[in-house]
């Protein structure tokens, strides 16, 4: 035990530190730009900014937690996410967004609008499958730990009303346990937050070609 704390102590200094700096960029760019203002010239370059350390910081807490001994626990996992992009255009998917973090909710909500898509929002699990059964989607995109239903549970609450649903569990769970608890509840793909749109596109237009 005596040997174990200092261990961890470091990994946590270490980890500490790998993200404070990407955070002190974030925070200096967004400072900057309520500085001088939206419409600046140089909004575009700071946004980058903040884009590429946010992946930065996404990968560092990838790097923590991507661990398995198991072959078959990563044979699974491998699977649920392996998927090629074909140079396609989309269909115009009808998409249902359910999480409780209405902002997130309601941004993706609006970028796959302004993609074309047929987006709907809704905050939770209960709201998430009564939407489902009227607005009939294509694609759900769900977050996992809802406090009323979880996305698993709304997974298989979907897949029982319509399985040609594709599930898509969009969660700040990134191991590979979590990986597999999600292919096991009925999800085609899982991707771990914070994500772009680029990444959710590419899943989209593969679900999009196997409807056309």
């Amino acid at each position: 035990m005596s040997d174990t704390v200092p261990i961890r102590e470091e990994i946590l200094t270490d980890l500490a530190h790998e993200l404070r700096n990407p955070l002190a960029s974030i925070m200096s760019s967004i400072e900057l730009i309520q500085a001088i203002g939206q419409h600046s010239d140089d909004v575009p370059r700071l946004l980058e900014i903040v884009n590429k350390k946010v992946r930065t910081m996404a990968t560092v807490i990838d790097n923590l937690f991507v661990t398995s001994s198991n072959p078959s626990v990563n044979k699974k996992a491998d699977a649920l996410l392996s998927s090629e992009s074909p140079a396609v255009e989309h269909a115009a998917l009808r998409i249902l967004v359910v999480d409780d973090n209405a902002t997130a909710a309601d941004s993706l909500v609006q970028i796959l609008r302004l993609r074309d898509y047929e987006a709907e929002a809704a905050y939770g699990g209960a709201e998430g499958f009564e939407k489902a059964r009227f607005f009939l989607p294509q694609v759900a995109i769900l977050d996992i730990g809802m406090p009323d239903i979880d996305g698993y549970a709304l997974a298989r609450m979907i897949h029982i009303e319509d399985s040609s649903c594709t599930l898509i569990a969009l969660t700040g769970y990134g191991q590979v346990s979590d990986k597999v608890a999600a292919f096991d509840a009925g999800f085609a793909y899982h991707v771990t937050k914070p994500t772009s749109i680029k990444d959710i596109e590419s899943i989209l237009q593969t679900v999009a070609a196997t409807i056309t």
